[in-house]
């Protein structure tokens, strides 16, 4: 671990032609890494430096954010106990803000610097001169190290070898800064770095997208947007009559099936009337022969006999009119033009029918309604007046605009769901339709921003997630 440094410490040796700077560095990195903790080894820094360099003082500084705060000092000193070290971190936020050395007096002629922190304090705690070295890693400016004198001008070679030193030691105080660091705080810092080491034009293009960014959250929590609520519906007739069977029997002949159109009295089904035209031929010749009975009698005077001959006539075409009545009813016809939507009854040709038991479902081809489905989560935004939009799968081309006119009180299961019947009436209903066709409709509800809406629906799935679970 020691063959780096000292190889480095070497070759500065022979540029310096003064001060052993491989010693010197090799003490300053002893002393670093002797340490755990940052605090620690910034303090041991400071005074190793102060013996070697026979400094009065030797304060190590540390960047926070835009000035420099000093972290350690040497000989054991605490930062604490001295309140009157804001010159020092001056002088240090002056030679790291130039990112550049700084000496007084100065030790060689070269570019103009700026001193003005240096020479107050020199002038406030007496001293004979100032150096104050920055801590860099790279183009970044991480701290700096000042040392003071009582006594005595600092040498050209003694400042080489300080920033000989300053340049070992402050990626090894990077390291232990960051390690002592928390997460947030490491995030941070990792944000400042990049965007120390960000372009110009990458700065640009992140403020560009952070405005973007502020620009669409506003849109998504100021801006109403409008809300709709999808549900699947499906067409049915204002009305609709059920046909049941008026009476026991089989089913003979059947003429429809569901979707088939029909006009007012046309025949849907035959029921089997055999047996009922056997009884009306009996019927008939009961009433013949209680006829036949009532002349008899009244051609020979018998008034009791002519009179209960009658009563039984008339007994005999009551019940006649019966069986005309069911004769006619074994004919299910329609009552009204219209559609079957309900009534397959092609594999029961021949079966035992009981009485009123449904055969047919028919609706009008006049009125509609539409029954939309809606989820019981959202039921509790659908009012009664609200507009919707119906898109039919047979008639993708033309929506139709509905209005809600009732919301039924109970739910029922569709697809392991439970849903509420939600009853809407078309307003401008197209050729073409039918009952049963089906589609998708879109309630329109209260316009609201978008992000509002997210919250709540996730505040509602958190509400009943922790009702459930808690």
């Amino acid at each position: 671990m020691s063959e780096v440094p000292v190889a480095a410490a070497q070759a500065a040796v022979h540029a310096a032609g003064g001060v052993d700077v491989a010693r010197l560095s090799w003490v300053a990195l002893q002393a670093v890494l002797r340490e755990r903790s940052w605090r620690g080894a910034a303090a041991a820094l400071a005074t190793e430096l102060a013996a070697q360099l026979a400094c009065r003082r030797v304060a190590v500084g540390w960047s926070r954010g835009e000035a420099a705060a000093v972290v350690a000092l040497s000989h054991g000193a605490q930062v604490s106990d001295h309140p009157t070290l804001g010159g020092v971190a001056e002088a240090m936020q002056e030679a790291m803000g130039q990112s550049m050395t700084l000496c007084v007096p100065r030790v060689a002629d070269g570019a103009v610097r700026i001193t003005l922190a240096h020479r107050a304090l020199m002038k406030r705690e007496g001293l004979a001169s100032v150096l104050t070295v920055p801590l860099a890693e790279g183009a970044r400016v991480l701290g700096a190290l000042s040392c003071e004198r009582e006594s005595g001008r600092f040498l050209p070679d003694e400042v080489i070898a300080i920033e000989q030193v300053a340049a070992l030691v402050a990626p090894l105080l990077q390291m232990k800064h960051d390690a002592e660091l928390g997460v947030v705080q490491k995030a941070r810092a990792s944000w400042r770095r990049w965007r120390e080491s960000e372009s110009a034009w990458g700065r640009r293009v992140w403020r560009a997208a952070a405005v973007g960014v502020v620009v669409l959250l506003a849109g998504l929590f100021l801006v109403p947007m409008p809300h709709r609520l999808d549900a699947a519906a499906r067409v049915e007739g204002a009305q609709q009559r059920v046909l049941s069977a008026p009476l026991d029997g089989y089913l003979r002949q059947l003429h429809v099936r569901p979707g088939d159109v029909v006009k007012q009295g046309q025949v849907l089904a035959q029921l089997s009337d055999e047996d009922l035209k056997q009884q009306e031929r009996g019927r008939q010749a009961d009433l013949v022969q209680h006829e036949n009975a009532f002349i008899d009698a009244f051609t020979r005077g018998e008034r009791a006999q002519a009179a209960l001959s009658q009563a039984k006539a008339a007994e005999a075409r009551a019940q006649l009119t019966l069986v005309a009545q069911q004769l006619a009813r074994t004919r299910i016809t329609a009552p009204f033009d219209g559609v079957v939507i309900a009534g397959d009854l092609g594999q029961r040709l021949g079966a035992p029918l009981q009485r009123s038991e449904v055969l047919f479902t028919l609706s009008p081809m006049t009125g509609w309604r539409v029954v939309l489905e809606v989820d019981e989560r959202e039921v509790a935004q659908v009012q009664v007046g609200q507009g919707a939009r119906l898109l039919l799968a047979a008639l993708p081309h033309h929506p139709v605009a509905l209005r809600l006119v009732r919301i039924t009180p109970v739910a029922r299961t569709v697809e392991g769901r439970q849903r509420y019947e939600v009853l809407a009436e078309p307003l401008n209903p197209p050729p073409g339709w039918r009952p049963g066709l089906q589609g998708v409709a879109k309630i329109e509800l209260v316009a609201q921003p978008l992000g509002w809406r997210w919250m709540q629906e996730a505040w509602r799935a958190l509400r009943w997630a922790t009702w459930t679970w808690f």
